[in-house]
């Protein structure tokens, strides 16, 4: 053995471990700091869950070490049996809420899960983005508003939903999205479907959760005030109903010349769309939010998959020039198809909206791990964060700034999903 040879080789490699702990700033690693996450990741609902968690998986990776301080995901699935679960949500957050070393959560997805969990993450002072949701009782209390038709505004407790002051118990805001609200996704949709699908006559139903019904509400709203006539309106509760085929019938009967659904694949949204068969031609839009726009959905609809329309409350990625080296990054590290959705980007930008306010809070406290609470601060204080979305502020409700639907079409064959327009409620 030759020894000099060997203490040179034991040097190198010290030194490569020390190097591991020196990324953005610190010459050691001082420890770990977790951000949990919070999504559906198994049964129908890993189309949503898994691709939302790659984002902020590749946020981590490309992060490396903060301050010193080693970043890692610990992540909990929300779902039970295979749909989102509220209770299952706010077990998830209390198990982030006792881990020390969790100083941020990204999600959850839906927004009845979401309203289960904020109090207890409100009470922690421990931030939540999330990169979904949608529901606009989250963060304001208005549910749908003069500008959609209604004779004065309605307020979130008006509809017997609890406003967002009563989510938060200490007075003092710690959730945040990068999706927009569903009461500019629901008119959105309501808004293509007059001036470019040219519907005026239509069958609208929800699976009665926060965001579907919601989303529903809103769309008829708008598409009344567009001169369009909701011939039939129906909520379900979808874990005990099977057959749609009713509402179909009665629908079309009625002159429906097509089908708004509010809610989500899970909840059997596009079941709906494949009991359309012998009722409705696939040239019938079948339209919704963002609950329908993944692959599992097709799959659901089967032969009818082709004409659904589905809104997503946030920038399609792709097509901001900007984005391009971070999705093509992802896709090199995340090669697979379905590994990329329409929140992975939009999780990408929660998870380093949150990496980013981690280490301005450790650099404020001396190099020291901070609190929940500082971390919370600095979340929100976040103005102009450039990302994959581009650019991305929040207002004192933990809105985003970006106020943009991205509109999409299920087509081709195979049938897949094409984005076909964006509209900017910004401007």
């Amino acid at each position: 053995m030759n020894l000099p040879k060997l203490l040179a080789g034991l040097a190198i490699a010290s030194l490569a471990l020390a190097a591991c702990g020196t990324t953005g700033g610190g010459s050691t690693n001082k420890g770990t700091i977790k951000i949990g996450v919070d999504l559906p990741e198994s049964g129908a609902e890993a189309s949503d869950g898994i691709p939302t968690l790659n984002g902020v998986k590749y946020a981590v990776q490309t992060a490396g070490t903060v301050e010193g301080f080693t970043i890692e995901v610990s992540n909990l699935d929300d779902a039970v049996s295979g749909v989102h679960d509220p209770q299952k949500g706010a077990q998830n957050l209390q198990q982030f809420v006792n881990d020390s070393k969790v100083l941020g959560v990204v999600g959850p997805f839906n927004s009845s899960v979401a309203r289960a969990e904020i109090p207890i993450s409100n009470r922690a002072h421990l931030a939540q983005i999330s990169p979904a949701n949608t529901n606009q009782c989250l963060t304001k209390n208005i549910y749908i508003p003069t500008t959609l038709g209604a004779p004065k505004d309605i307020t979130c407790k008006d509809a017997g939903i609890l406003a967002p002051a009563d989510l938060r118990p200490t007075g003092i805001n710690n959730y945040f999205r990068v999706a927009t609200t569903d009461d500019l996704q629901g008119p959105a949709m309501a808004d293509y479907a007059v001036d470019v699908l040219k519907v005026t006559k239509l069958g609208v139903a929800s699976d009665n959760e926060v965001y579907g019904k919601g989303i529903a509400d809103t769309f008829s709203a708008e598409f009344k005030n567009k001169g369009g006539t909701v011939v039939k309106r129906q909520d379900f509760d979808t874990k005990s109903t099977n057959d749609f085929r009713g509402f179909l019938q009665s629908s079309k009967s009625l002159g429906a010349q097509g089908i708004y659904f509010g809610g989500t694949d899970s909840n059997k949204g596009c079941v709906v769309r494949s009991q359309a068969s012998g009722i409705f031609s696939t040239d019938t839009p079948y339209m919704g939010g963002d609950g329908l726009q993944t692959a599992q959905c097709l799959k659901d609809a089967g032969s009818m998959a082709l004409g659904i329309y589905a809104a997503v409350a946030a920038p399609n990625a792709e097509q901001i020039p900007e984005s391009a080296s971070i999705i093509s990054g992802f896709k090199a590290a995340f090669k697979q198809k379905d590994d990329f959705g329409a929140y992975t980007m939009p999780a990408y930008d929660c998870a380093k909206i949150l990496i980013a306010a981690i280490g301005r809070a450790i650099k404020a406290n001396g190099g020291n791990m901070p609190t929940r609470e500082a971390v919370r601060a600095e979340v929100a204080k976040t103005t102009d964060f450039v990302g994959a979305l581009g650019k991305t502020s929040f207002d004192a409700n933990g809105d985003t700034s970006q106020k943009i639907i991205s509109i999409y079409q299920a087509t081709g064959s195979p049938v897949d999903w094409k984005w076909v327009k964006q509209i900017n409620y910004a401007k």
